[in-house]
């Protein structure tokens, strides 16, 4: 039976110098993208050889946070490994065979109507309840939620909850990591648009899953297979955590 892969990218199999797994090597990648500031974004080399192989009867479905701006920097790897399918802004916007799926992109936004005409009142609590001697830049992802860069720190659990209570009321959420915080509507996840590409396929594919974050987690639950590259606080109930290395992705993807 054919697979699918649903993948996050940053930090699952796409990193930066900074979080290079320490096993791996920069002159054992591809550079499948390239910062303004002349940094890179790196694959394992060996990791896309494998992917170019095993897309051949399989499909390999990235499914990011990033914005449509920053999933289409990554050309250059799409043209080295092209994938029929992309899941961009936490499943906001599909890409079929590299086009925007201009529909998808309608309805999700027609789903998504009552949460985002509350998108000021949102920005209005960030801007009051976040600590702004910490907050470097706040960007709108296409749209769709707000994705902030701070300072790297720990978030107090106490402080989560209290932003997360007065996001409530809009039916928005936020997920706080060390240098990036994501605030969206609850209904804006990787697992609903992940289940509506399934509900597409059919029952004729075996869905597996990689991850790194809490973002990823639901998403990973909902596949038959699935490994977990992050690091949790407490341990979450059927999730399968293990570190990066090819050799784990080879034996999820070739069991």
């Amino acid at each position: 039976m054919r697979t699918a892969l649903f993948t996050d990218l940053d930090g699952t199999i796409l990193f930066s110098k900074r979080t290079l797994p320490a096993e791996l090597k920069e002159e054992n990648c591809f550079k499948a993208e390239t910062y303004g500031n002349g940094g890179h974004g790196y694959m394992e080399s060996e990791l896309v050889d494998f992917f170019i192989d095993w897309q051949r009867d399989n499909l390999l479905i990235p499914v990011t946070t990033r914005s449509m701006e920053q999933y289409e920097r990554l050309s250059e790897i799409w043209q080295k490994l092209p994938i029929p399918f992309a899941l961009t802004s936490n499943g906001g916007n599909l890409y079929r065979d590299g086009v925007l799926d201009e529909r998808w992109n309608k309805e999700v936004r027609e789903y998504l109507a009552m949460e985002l005409q509350h998108k000021e009142a949102v920005l209005a609590i960030l801007n009051v309840i976040l600590p702004q001697e910490s907050v470097r830049k706040l960007k709108d992802i296409d749209g769709l939620y707000y994705c902030v860069l701070v300072i790297e720190r720990k978030w107090d659990e106490g402080f989560i909850q209290e932003v997360n209570s007065a996001l409530a009321v809009y039916d928005w959420i936020g997920y706080f990591q060390h240098k990036k915080l994501y605030f969206l509507p609850k209904n804006l996840s990787k697992e609903q648009a992940v289940n509506r590409l399934k509900q597409e396929f059919g029952s004729q594919l075996t869905y597996k899953g990689l991850g790194d974050t809490d973002m990823d987690q639901e998403m990973l639950l909902q596949c038959d297979e699935h490994l977990f590259f992050g690091e949790m606080d407490a341990p979450v109930e059927g999730l399968v955590q293990r570190p990066y290395s090819l050799q784990a992705v080879r034996n999820l993807l070739d069991a």
